[in-house]
């Protein structure tokens, strides 16, 4: 009692045996090899068509259903068509709308950031310090008043008072963690206190800008000493005067905070120094305040290259050592006339370094070629090559020799010059 019969998309070929009732041309649709579909008048007798199990007494029940079933065989494809295009439009409206809905976010979350522009001050210097002060006072951070650059911003020279002299370190925006998180690490920050840390006096942290307030040492940094040295007299006292007091901040950091902190990032650019050339350790704590995935300078670590430990730039594992590391090289950079990574060990090959040339003099007998002209000359030779060996020692790839910070103070003190 077959009623209906659709092979529509099957890709048959062949004879198409046509009924009125039974199969209609558009029950065939999709099969382009069928010879040509015609239609066979619904007039015809049930026997010349070819019709089994059915009575032609009684065309309209078997009619009824054949119309209902066409109808449903080609109306399924269609509806399957409607419900596909119907939910891809859907989902495409809906990302749409969540598209524009975020852009509408973002210039409110920046309307609010901006509206909030409270400045948190740890150390009073007798100077009402405001964000409009602050911003003012470096000339809306002109390039004219910058004093510095670093891999976590740059640092401006600010007056805001008379006579009333900060440094205003801007923060690269997008660097740091959320504001919230930022906030509950500067303010650790700001509760660390040494005679040779920058002194942190307030910041300003908001969704749209992001500044630290040190105070401000006139002395520049030790990278532009070492520079310019070559125009004054080396005095042995005032370099190992600096190298104590780097190495005494450093120890402080480590084995006197709570929690400790690590600076993974000691540099001569990072070391300050006042008229009386004491020296000071700025940027402390700043590489904690990164994400776990955000890096600056130019390592995948935070770090700058030449002063990196090699287990740190390979693993991203941070230790104290790793500062040792870096303290040792600033250390051989204080003492000699190269820098880390300069130009001259082009001719050594790849990989040679400020440390793998002082290991080669060492080795070699040749120390006094290590040192900067006239530090060798005026110096005791003793505690020259006592502080380059103590350098090298900081340098060794096995952490379980580096010395501690704390052994490097105990062991400077202990080669003190004699004062005058």
């Amino acid at each position: 009692m077959l009623s209906s019969f659709n092979v529509s998309f099957n890709n048959l070929s062949g004879p198409l045996l046509q009924n009125d009732n039974l199969m209609k041309c558009n029950s065939v649709l999709g099969n382009p090899f069928l010879q040509r579909c015609r239609m066979v008048s619904s007039s015809a007798p049930a026997d010349q068509q070819g019709r089994t199990g059915d009575s032609p007494k009684d065309p309209a029940p078997s009619r009824k259903p054949s119309h209902e079933n066409r109808n449903s065989g080609f109306n399924s494809i269609q509806i399957a068509s409607i419900t596909s295009a119907a939910a891809i439009v859907s989902v495409l409206l809906a990302l749409i709308i969540l598209f524009f809905y975020t852009r509408k976010r973002k210039p409110r979350s920046r309307v609010s950031g901006t509206a909030r522009k409270e400045v948190i001050v740890f150390t009073d210097i007798g100077v009402p310090l405001t964000f409009e002060n602050v911003v003012r006072a470096t000339g809306s951070f002109n390039a004219s008043n910058c004093i510095g650059n670093g891999g976590f911003g740059a640092t401006y020279k600010a007056e805001v008072a008379p006579g009333v002299l900060v440094a205003i370190k801007r923060l690269a925006l997008g660097r740091f963690q959320g504001v919230q998180q930022f906030d509950a690490e500067i303010k650790t920050l700001g509760r660390l206190h040494h005679p040779n840390l920058v002194t942190l006096i307030g910041y300003h942290a908001s969704e749209t800008e992001m500044f630290l307030i040190y105070n401000y040492l006139p002395g520049g940094n030790l990278e532009r000493f070492i520079q310019e040295r070559s125009t004054r007299a080396v005095d042995w006292r005032i370099l190992h005067k600096i190298a104590l007091d780097i190495a005494r901040a450093l120890a402080y950091l480590h084995d006197q905070c709570v929690p400790r902190v690590l600076h993974r990032d000691v540099k001569p650019s990072n070391i300050l120094l006042d008229e009386d050339y004491n020296a000071y350790l700025s940027d402390f704590g700043l590489a904690r305040l990164l994400g776990t995935s955000e890096t600056h300078a130019t390592t995948g670590v935070a770090g700058t290259f030449g002063y990196v430990a090699p287990e740190y730039a390979m693993t991203c594992r941070v230790s104290d050592k790793a500062d040792v590391y870096s303290y040792g090289v600033v250390l051989l950079e204080l003492m000699s006339d190269k820098k880390a990574l300069d130009p001259s060990f082009s001719s050594y090959g790849n990989g040679f370094n400020i440390v793998t040339w002082a290991c080669m003099l060492l080795r070699q007998g040749r120390a006094k070629e290590f040192f900067t002209a006239g530090l060798w000359d005026g110096g005791p030779h003793d505690d020259l090559v006592e502080v380059l060996h103590l350098a090298v020692v900081c340098t060794v790839d096995t952490l379980s020799t580096r010395p501690t910070m704390k052994q490097v103070v105990r062991r400077l003190k202990q080669l003190h010059p004699p004062s005058c």
